[in-house]
């Protein structure tokens, strides 16, 4: 009796990790076809610049954060395990928003390189550009995501950090957002992105 119920402890334990190690891969590839199938292609009238495939994961940081180099999309655990498609979508387009940032930016003529204000250095300003592109792009092109997001900006704000040298704080960063979300209700919101990505280039 004692081996058969340790058998049935051993089947039903061994059940239980495969179930756990289907859901997390489940996670991970809601995650990439996310990733793969909305926002990568929000990126395509970008020409010339490589926005990529590979898909890396910090399985130590639980908290919602990404990162993006030339190669590669490194997401955090926490980020795959968040419920909320529309903060999943943000932190992805804002991160491939610092790829296409200077793409962008000639774009507009604003010039190579982010220049550096008196109160606001050139760090904090890619990342409000980063907001901006995300933002845009998501809005104009995945119109259900975008109602989600900008209808929960106050999550998106609970999710950013303070205010450091490199990152503007959460505050600051949603009140730029809700600007752009706001004038380009009743313009085009072509002509709008421009103008806030233009007011965040010449930032003092």
């Amino acid at each position: 009796m004692l081996i058969t119920a340790f058998l049935v402890v051993s089947c039903n334990t061994s059940e239980t990790k495969k179930e756990e190690i289907v859901e997390n891969v489940t996670k991970e590839d809601k995650l990439k076809e996310l990733y793969l199938k909305t926002v990568k292609p929000l990126f395509k009238e970008f020409a010339g610049v490589d926005i990529p495939n590979e898909f890396r994961i910090d399985k130590e940081d639980t908290t919602v954060n990404a990162g993006a180099a030339m190669n590669y999309v490194e997401v955090s655990q926490g980020l795959i395990e968040y419920d909320k498609d529309y903060i999943k979508a943000f932190v992805l387009a804002h991160e491939l928003g610092h790829i296409v940032t200077l793409k962008q930016a000639e774009q507009f003529n604003l010039g190579s390189e982010i220049p550096n204000g008196n109160k606001t250095n050139a760090y904090k300003k890619a990342e409000y550009l980063a907001d901006i592109i995300a933002v845009h792009l998501i809005t104009t092109q995945e119109v259900e995501l975008g109602n989600d997001l900008t209808t929960n900006f106050e999550v998106l704000q609970n999710l950013l950090g303070p205010e450091i040298f490199t990152h503007p704080g959460a505050v600051d960063r949603v009140v730029l957002m809700r600007e752009y979300v706001e004038r380009s209700t009743n313009k085009n919101a072509n002509t709008i992105y421009q103008e806030i990505i233009e007011k965040i280039w010449n930032m003092e």
